[in-house]
């Protein structure tokens, strides 16, 4: 089996995209919930930002510039104080483990 980098955050962003799905579709869908579409969206939404941030501290992480991850729009530009608490998680966890071997 491939040993994978960082394999909890990779299985925390799949999740997160397995979720997004689910509440796009809720979303997509609303017309039995009318009343609730707004909350669809702001699930939605609230996945996705969260998805941002930690893929771009697993491909900083991995040793991919930022420019090769994504070029935001002039006013979109990503929280870096986030990405960096994500990859400060994550740098010890893999030091722990690979300090244990």
């Amino acid at each position: 089996m491939k040993y994978t980098k960082y394999p909890e955050l990779k299985a925390e962003l799949k999740t997160l995209a397995k979720e997004i799905r689910y509440w796009k579709h809720r979303r997509d869908h609303w017309m039995e919930y009318d009343k609730l579409q707004w909350y669809y969206q702001l699930e939605v939404l609230r996945r996705a930002h969260t998805f941002r941030i930690k893929h771009i501290a697993y491909c900083l992480l991995r040793g991919r510039k930022y420019e090769e991850i994504e070029q935001p729009a002039k006013y979109n530009k990503p929280s870096w104080r986030w990405i960096e608490e994500v990859m400060d998680k994550y740098k010890e966890k893999e030091t722990c483990f690979s300090s244990e071997q």
